[in-house]
């Protein structure tokens, strides 16, 4: 059984809320309450319909009374279905008699890439990686150790085959690597002092620049088959990334899911650097769907064996970016014995590709 939602985000977008109706635009940011309006997708492609439903504080549908309002677009009245025409984030708001509804966010994306097939549909043995995320920064002179160490990790057995990382640069806004995702994320670990490497999402643990206290960190999280698998494309459109992603449960669980834009590349020198790589720096985090909660967005509960998916939009907000060297980190976590969300794996999508299932 598959069931999907449709979920997006906008950079720096925040929930708003309605007041007095489209006839009175002055009004828009006093909320009165008195109804609620839903939308059947909160993401949906360019020229496909939105249905809206409006219901009393009874619990009665009084969506035939309701008039429906764009807030993004000069306060237009909209028909119900309503279909749009240019992408980009849209706010809608109802007014039905002196009902007045806060207003919901449905993100219309130019196009939603196709996901991959599933090579395996009987199975649910998952490869096993856990996020490891390296809080640093080019003119942080204690961080090439740290960058020494994963280093020596990544070429320890099949270590490197137990992670996925990425390079939090928040020590310093001068850093061309450097983004408010990444200040964010670092901000989220309580990060005081660089380098600082954290594990997952649950945990506040983080390890000194010593590569076998590291290695015995990813040994403590890493397991033989994961709780869950990830599948997912993306694409590149005019000025975001689109990310399609599933999650297939093979422990049934509350899941989130989060997608990070990460770029490779970006020459810059490295304070106390010994080696030249040092100079080149690869899995920056550019982008996030969301840092509050950083694990990402509500999926529900999956049973196992059975899959949910959504589409997820990161937005370019720098020139500066290099394109071709853009891809993206799917993260899916679930609850843990303490209530909180845990990252059960992570996958790597190239920018106009796929990633499918990794079965064991």
């Amino acid at each position: 059984m598959r069931f999907t939602k449709f979920l997006a985000f906008i950079a720096a977008a925040a929930t708003l809320m309605v007041g007095c109706g489209g006839d009175n635009p002055e009004d828009v940011d006093k909320p009165k309450g008195g109804a609620t309006l839903k939308s059947d997708v909160q993401s949906v492609e360019v020229n496909n319909p939105i249905t809206f439903t409006v219901t009393a504080e009874d619990g009665t549908d009084i969506t035939a009374e309701a008039t429906i309002f764009d807030k993004t677009h000069n306060f237009a009245e909209v028909s119900n279905p309503f279909t749009p025409t240019e992408d980009g984030k849209y706010e809608f708001y109802a007014v039905a008699g002196n009902a007045i509804t806060e207003t919901i966010e449905v993100v219309v994306l130019p196009s939603i890439p196709a996901l991959p097939a599933d090579t395996n549909e009987a199975s649910t043995e998952f490869k096993h990686r856990i996020l490891l995320v390296d809080h640093t920064g080019n003119t942080c002179g204690y961080c090439p150790k740290m960058m020494l160490a994963l280093k020596e990790v990544s070429e320890t057995g099949d270590y490197h085959s137990k992670y996925y990382e990425a390079m939090s640069h928040s020590y310093a806004s001068s850093d061309p690597a450097t983004s408010a995702s990444a200040n964010a994320i670092s901000s989220y670990f309580g990060i005081t002092s660089y380098p600082t490497l954290t594990y997952n999402f649950a945990y506040s643990t983080s390890s000194s620049y010593n590569a076998e206290h590291i290695k015995s960190q990813i040994d403590a999280q890493w397991k033989e088959s994961a709780d869950a698998g990830i599948a997912a494309s993306a694409s590149l459109a005019t000025s975001s990334v689109v990310v399609n992603a599933e999650v297939k449960a093979a422990v049934e669980n509350e899941y989130r899911i989060n997608a990070w834009l990460l770029e490779d590349g970006i020459v810059a020198n490295q304070t106390n650097g010994t080696e030249e790589w040092m100079n080149t720096h690869n899995n920056a985090i550019r982008q996030a769907v969301k840092t509050n909660p950083i694990s990402g967005m509500e999926l529900g509960t999956i049973k196992a064996g059975e899959k949910a998916s959504l589409a997820m939009s990161l937005e370019i907000t720098s020139s500066k970016w290099v394109r071709d060297n853009l891809k993206v980190m799917v993260i899916a976590s679930a609850k843990n014995a303490n209530g909180k969300f845990e990252v059960v794996n992570v996958a790597i999508c190239p920018v106009d590709g796929s990633v499918t299932y990794d079965y064991k």
